[in-house]
């Protein structure tokens, strides 16, 4: 394949994959619902209301109307910053719509939101904004466009601000629109989907979204696709954007006078030597700086007046961003060093596992530290000032840094670097390597007909001097002799930035046209296409210390990180990626099984080979948890009651119930009934539970009692229990069977001893309505109910009184709650389609609502490895998540 020469024009929009478009747009519309739900949950404020106070917050957050329809209809991806002001907005409120402190911008319950945004930002495909037009232009002209009432060509009209639309009205909640009851667009989660899908620049496409940063200046010939939805007068919230110190160069930039055109780049050799991992979002500046951790398991990006720190292997933050900027560096010993963003002539050492400074700053510097290099044989750091100073200084020591050179004057010192044997070595402006050990030049200067070189690079082993140059060239010297090497073409503008591979071999460029090249150091020849999934020009590129892992950044916001090819992966990239997100306890959403009615219980084997569910047409199905494949025939009798289902503890009895308030127990493996339970129950069954040792079945009736039986003999043991008014509704064991719980649609939880069950030991009050379920942590020291007051409650065992306030987080009844075999989840499935889950022991939500049903959720069931969680719903279908253990 061979290399063309770039063009600087506005590019055009390529056709996307049609399943990643679907994918993108659903994301979309999962987002809009759930920021929708946000503002029904907090008093449900008008547009302008919302405008009004965020212009009236005192601080630089602004929401125009127009941008807030779009992005609670979920027309576009607005904004990061402008995305963000509308949640904290939201946040602002109570739940009766009365107005509270505004977060600050670093509270903690914005990670989610600004990593669902950030996670849609990397789905979105490039040119989506445009071609999402040219689509609607095309369907207009084939239906004639001229329809009454339409727009005009090329036009887009507005429309006028209101509330989103009017959907059904939840029975048990408040009223939903309609664009809200799409839980079911939400599939996998868009952080898995981002490694896979064709990567976009960050925020939308749309020529609305202005850019508050300098750019690539792009041709004004290039006509813009359709018109802003979003006024150009928003202003940009803090923090303000570091000036860029080097002007943006022309769209073309024209050669030197007297200077041969440039010719055709060579062929690219082989394929691209590094494949796209992960496209990183998160910077509201363009992206100066990139450092990796000795280990390689960090990556440090610098943009604006803030640094963050991601995971190289998931793309995630790590940390909260920090106030600091470029330079970056890590020391060997792996702490972070940063300048100060307030006064870039200090130097914080910072502990990338908190992202806070250790220790105070770093002083000695005249001027602004505008270069940083650690040696790698020890804790010695040198730094260089815009004055052209060059110091070192000794880390562990903490002393004040001592001058190397003076480089001011007609030869100012551009770069510094240390050689892979820790000797320091400075490239200086006038392309001349300085030996700073020994204070003496140690090549001759290049002919001034070189020009002055944009940029500098020192190979690791000292023995090579890149120099990059504004016609695009990029020039290899012999770094000691001062003997020209190779000339590298092919970049149509400025090269800003190079890098050299840890072992000397490639070297990477970056340039204002947007791509990052690779070239053969021995050879001058390119391996490999040149990487060009930036929108913006490239500003920083770093190689992690093995060389595994390419970063690039650039004017577009945005970090790309790149992965070596062909290094012989063991496991394929989905697989390595569910496998973190196992590590990390992050739900993925697996391709659901679908039932022929609502799905009300659910239940896994023992040993986590079969899920058996009931359905509202009376039938038990029973499915293979991982393929999904159904195991039998549906016991499909009319009679089935859906709301009882029950393995016993060795797996060996599945116990369902029919109309007739008969107890079925059949074999899981044939479905075959082997005994028959006849209760004495003056109602239908509502709920069955086995005890530990599988010696007792309970069952709970609409008659407000609760029989216990043996079993292995089909006998009951003595006379009902009674302490309900009302149907129970919830059973649960002990986990040392010294305890039974009932719960019933009386609000009340009853306490009993199994052994002297008759009477309950204490009873249990706090939920404002029905108790559907009850369940004990896997230890037995908490008890769980969820509640239709759209509550879930924990309860000590000891003295059956309430562990903590009550779980909030529906906005309807909580139908079914269940522990994780760990203890360290508990799921909650609610009326609102939607399933939680907590931490136990501190009641805190552990990451963003399960969606997936469109209608109400009404059961939740772990494996009993903890590796899946699956999820019943009213809408006939089981959705299974990976979960993992800890």
């Amino acid at each position: 394949m061979e290399d063309t020469e770039p063009q600087h024009q506005q590019p055009q929009p390529q056709p996307q994959p049609q399943d990643t478009v679907t994918r993108f747009e659903e994301g979309l519309a999962a987002l809009a619902g759930d920021l929708t739900r946000l503002r029904i949950g907090r008093g449900r404020p008008s547009y302008r209301d919302l405008e009004a106070r965020a212009a009236g917050s005192g601080t630089e957050l602004r929401l125009p109307v127009a941008t807030q329809s779009d992005a609670f209809k979920g027309k576009r991806l607005v904004r990061s910053d402008t995305f963000m002001a509308l949640v904290r907005i939201l946040l602002s409120y109570d739940e009766y719509g009365r107005p509270t402190a505004i977060p600050a911008h670093t509270a903690p319950e914005l990670a989610v939101w600004r990593r669902r945004w950030q996670d849609l930002a990397a789905l979105q495909p490039p040119g989506y904004s445009r071609a999402r037009a040219a689509r609607a232009a095309q369907a207009a002209t084939a239906s004639g466009g001229a329809a009454s009432g339409g727009t005009a060509s090329g036009g887009a009209a507005h429309e006028t601000p209101r509330d989103p639309a009017t959907g059904p009205r939840d029975p048990a909640g408040p009223h939903v629109p309609a664009g809200a009851r799409e839980p079911a667009a939400y599939r996998e989660p868009l952080w898995l989907e981002s490694l896979f899908a064709p990567h976009a620049p960050a925020g939308s496409d749309d020529p609305a979204e202005a850019p508050r940063t300098p750019r690539h200046p792009e041709p004004a010939s290039q006509p813009a696709s359709h018109p802003p939805s979003e006024p150009r007068s928003e202003p940009a919230p803090a923090p303000v954007p570091q000036p860029d110190p080097r002007p943006d160069p022309p769209a073309a930039p024209a050669p030197d006078p007297g200077q041969a055109p440039v010719p055709d780049p060579a062929p690219a050799v082989g394929q691209a030597p590094y494949a796209l991992r992960h496209r990183i979002v998160g910077h509201l500046a363009p992206v100066r700086d990139l450092a990796f951790s000795p280990d390689g398991r960090l990556l440090a990006s610098a943009g604006g007046d803030t640094v963050q720190l991601w995971d190289t292997t998931t793309g995630h933050g790590t940390v909260t961003p920090f106030t600091a900027t470029h330079p970056l560096a890590f020391t060997p010993e792996g702490r972070l060093l940063a300048v100060d963003a307030r006064d870039p002539s200090l130097l914080h050492r910072i502990d990338p596992a908190t992202g806070r400074p250790d220790g105070p700053p770093l002083t000695g510097h005249a001027s602004p530290v505008t270069g940083i290099t650690c040696a790698p044989t020890g804790g010695m750091a040198a730094t260089l000032e815009r004055s052209g100073t060059v110091r070192l200084r000794d880390l562990s020591a903490g002393g004040l840094p001592f001058v190397l050179m003076h480089g001011g004057g007609t030869d100012p010192i551009d770069a510094v670097a240390f050689a892979r044997d820790g000797r320091l070595l400075a490239a200086a402006r006038s392309s001349r390597v300085w030996d700073l050990l020994d204070r003496a030049v140690a090549g001759a200067p290049r002919a001034a007909a070189d020009g002055i070189p944009e940029t500098v690079a020192l190979s690791p082993d000292g023995l090579v001097l890149a120099l990059g140059h504004r016609d695009g060239r990029t020039s290899l010297h012999e770094a000691a002799g001062g003997r020209d090497a190779l000339t590298l073409r092919g970049h149509a503008g400025p090269v800003r930035t190079l890098a050299f591979s840890p072992d000397g071999r490639l070297l990477a460029t970056g340039c204002d046209d947007a791509t990052v090249r690779l070239w053969d150091t021995a050879t001058g020849l390119p391996v490999g296409p040149p990487l060009s999934d930036h929108t913006g020009r490239i500003e920083r590129i770093a190689f992690s210390p093995a060389g595994r892992l390419l970063a690039t950044s650039s004017a577009d916001e945005t970090v790309l990180l790149y992965e070596r090819s062909g290094t012989g992966r063991t496991i394929l990239l989905a697989a390595e990626a569910l496998a973190v997100a196992l590590r990390e306890r992050r739900p993925v959403r697996l391709p659901p099984v679908e039932a022929e009615a609502a799905i009300v219980r659910v239940a896994f084997s023992p040993d986590g080979r079969l899920v058996a569910a009931t359905t509202g047409a009376g039938s038990v199905r029973l499915w293979d948890p991982v393929t999904r494949r159904p195991v039998g025939p549906p016991l499909a009798e009319l009679a089935t009651l859906p709301w009882c289902l029950a393995f016993s503890p060795d797996g060996t009895v599945l116990a369902t119930a029919s109309a007739n308030r008969t107890v079925y127990l059949r074999d899981p493996a044939t479905g075959t009934r082997v005994r028959e339970l006849p209760t004495g129950h003056r109602g239908p069954l509502k709920r069955l539970a086995f005890s530990p040792d599988g010696q007792l079945l309970a069952t709970g009736s609409t008659d407000g009692t609760v029989e216990l039986w043996n079993p292995a003999t089909g006998t009951c043991f003595r006379e009902p229990l009674s302490g309900h008014t009302n149907e129970v509704v919830g059973l649960a064991f002990a986990p040392d069977g010294r305890r039974l719980v009932t719960s019933g649609a009386d609000g009340q939880v009853l306490w009993r001893d199994p052994g002297r069950p008759l009477l309950p030991d204490h009873v249990s009050r706090g939920h404002q309505g029905a108790v559907w379920s009850a369940v004990f942590s896997p230890d037995g020291t908490l008890l769980a109910t969820a509640g239709g007051d759209a509550t879930v409650r924990m309860w000590d065992p000891a003295g059956g009184l309430p562990v903590g306030p009550p779980l909030t987080g529906h906005r309807s009844a909580v139908y079914d709650v269940a522990f994780s075999p760990d203890g360290q989840l508990l799921a909650s499935a609610g009326e609102d389609g939607l399933v939680l889950l907590w931490h136990p022991a501190t009641g805190r939500r552990v990451g963003g609502p399960l969606a997936g049903h469109a209608e109400a959720a009404t059961a939740v069931a772990f494996s009993p490895d903890g590796s899946l969680l699956v999820t019943a719903g009213r809408d006939g279908t089981l959705n299974r998540w990976a979960i993992g253990p800890l």
